[in-house]
């Protein structure tokens, strides 16, 4: 348990550090939604250490509750970063393709779901397993987004020194050790083995928040142009979703 502590009081350290750099660099006008997930990991995190401490009964349910947070909006961070993406052609963009987006990522996190399925062998309540299901569905989305934004930055025209980019491969590096973890429990028998895999996870997520702590410290590169080809293929793709909005309208009754 005193690793564990140390582990969350390092995480608050950096996420503390994180939002100081946010804030000078006023990134947190152009990512609200990534700078609100670092204050609630914050609050989250300092309300887990004065629980554990005054409340130990609580732990399981409030890391159940804490693993559904930090889903949700590791999700909300996915779509703020797509739309980030775009910024350049947004003006161009149905105002549908917003919640387009956000359906493609939603049914990606649907499909991951039965990939997700791995024995237990610890004996935990459903409530955990579900919440365990969950979290390593969101994982391999987030690693699919990464994976998926990497292959296509220079297509995209962003670069590693780009902040969509970094933060993709820092949610990316995470989710990646997470879910290997997720397989290394389904094989454990103890639960001091359970406990040692979760304080790698902990160290994972700790180094992420350093890496974006460095990279958010630095300058920002200039974005390059989306190259024509992709910008075919997007506006291609919102003329697509422009005229499905416009069929499920229905027709129009002219006076």
């Amino acid at each position: 348990m005193y690793f564990a502590n140390l582990l969350i009081m390092i995480g608050i350290v950096a996420q503390a550090a994180l939002i100081v750099v946010l804030v000078r660099g006023r990134t947190y006008r152009s990512l609200p939604i990534f700078f609100l997930y670092i204050v609630w990991g914050v609050a989250g995190d300092c309300a887990v250490l004065i629980l554990r401490t005054v409340m130990p009964s609580l732990n399981q349910l409030t890391f159940e509750i804490e693993m559904y947070f930090d889903s949700l909006f590791q999700y909300l961070v996915l779509i703020e970063l797509a739309w980030s993406i775009l910024r350049p052609i947004q003006r161009s963009l149905p105002r549908g393709f917003l919640i387009g987006i956000s359906f493609i990522i939603a049914a990606s996190a649907v499909l991951a779901w039965p990939l997700t399925a791995i024995k237990e062998t610890l004996g935990c309540s459903w409530q955990l397993l579900v919440a365990l299901h969950a979290q390593r569905s969101f994982a391999i989305l987030r690693i699919l987004f990464f994976v998926a934004l990497a292959f296509c930055s220079q297509l995209l025209g962003i670069g590693w020194r780009n902040r969509e980019l970094q933060i993709a491969t820092g949610l990316g590096f995470y989710s990646l050790v997470s879910l290997t973890g997720s397989m290394v429990h389904s094989h454990q028998v103890a639960r001091g083995q359970y406990y040692y895999v979760e304080l790698a996870i902990a160290c994972t997520y700790s180094l992420s928040l350093m890496y974006w702590v460095y990279c958010f410290a630095q300058r920002e590169v200039a974005r390059r142009e989306i190259t024509p080809k992709m910008l075919e293929f997007l506006l291609g793709m919102a003329d697509v979703m422009r005229l499905q909005r416009v069929r499920l309208s229905g027709p129009t009754i002219n006076s």
